[in-house]
């Protein structure tokens, strides 16, 4: 299979990622600060995206071992992709709509920009479904996932700190 090495490597990212998340959250309650308003929605969506990272990658993985062709291996990724993100936009949308008032304007900036990328990462999976039956279409997708977790991550660090000066 043709970019195990890659694959593993944004699979352990994730575990790092999603253990990084897990010490913030602790150290930010014993501080006393907890989390609140839209910080919760950034922290699922941040675990919900580091997991996902990790699933995407080790997916292929488990799909290799049913005896599934490397072609139809990545068409099947992608599907599975296809399938788990068109409801997860839909429940995410839905959330950063009830949490818009407690929304930094950072994010409420970029979050048209978060929607269409996630609609083109959908578009590619497709074609990838469709035609192509490749690795290169499919890696976009735990690399947006991971993308994205790291995003959050950081606005999570970077919000802990400016509530600290406040």
């Amino acid at each position: 299979m043709d970019g195990t090495d890659v694959l593993q490597t944004i699979a352990e990212v994730s575990i790092a990622l999603t253990g990084f998340t897990g010490i913030a959250a602790t150290l930010r309650g014993s501080s006393g600060v907890s989390l609140k308003g839209f910080d919760v929605i950034r922290f699922r969506v941040l675990l919900f995206a580091s997991l996902a990272a990790l699933a995407t990658s080790l997916l292929p993985f488990l799909l290799l071992n049913l005896g599934l062709s490397p072609e139809n291996t990545w068409s099947a990724s992608s599907a599975t992709v296809i399938a788990f993100l068109i409801p997860v936009a839909i429940h995410d949308a839905r959330a950063f709509r009830t949490f818009s008032d407690d929304m930094p304007l950072l994010d409420r900036r970029l979050a048209p920009l978060f929607a269409l990328l996630g609609a083109a990462l959908v578009c590619t999976q497709f074609v990838n479904v469709s035609f192509r039956h490749s690795f290169g279409l499919y890696l976009i997708a735990p690399m947006w996932f991971l993308g994205f977790a790291a995003f959050q991550f950081c606005r999570l660090l970077l919000v802990s700190e400016q509530q600290k000066g406040q």
